[in-house]
């Protein structure tokens, strides 16, 4: 009976690294062709979301801010992004063709494809629930 108390409190992690789940969001919400791009905070909420609805990244940290949520993760990946020529702007953030192409690939490597489709599909819930303002 302890056990069972004991894992109801233990947060259950996504099998999904953090890493990925952010270069999905970011594909799908932040490519030259997406009609509203999405700023940090607007991917953040995202994420803040997804955790609402079970999904817990182990390394994506989230805190609150005034009218929302804020994830430095995220941040960190856009910056880089930045750096390597993948990204076109910061605020809102824009994905060039190789920026798609490398969040792609990050996505293809990710060995629970099982809960990576689970989790698209979840995100595209929270997407037309929640669209992002631009």
């Amino acid at each position: 009976m302890a056990t069972s108390a004991y894992q109801s409190v233990v947060p259950v992690y996504s099998g999904i690294d953090s890493t990925t789940a952010i270069a999905l969001v970011l594909r799908r919400t932040a490519a030259a062709d997406s009609k509203n791009r999405p700023f940090v905070r607007d991917v953040s909420d995202i994420f803040f979301e997804l955790k609402r609805r079970g999904f817990r990244f182990r390394d994506l940290g989230l805190r609150k801010i005034p009218g929302g949520y804020y994830s430095e993760d995220v941040e960190t990946f856009v910056g880089q992004l930045l750096s390597m020529g993948y990204a076109r702007k910061r605020s809102p953030i824009e994905l060039g063709e190789e920026g798609k192409k490398f969040c792609r690939e990050i996505e293809e490597a990710e060995k629970n494809q099982d809960e990576l489709i689970r989790l698209r599909e979840e995100l595209e819930k929270v997407l037309q629930e929640t669209p992002i303002s631009a």
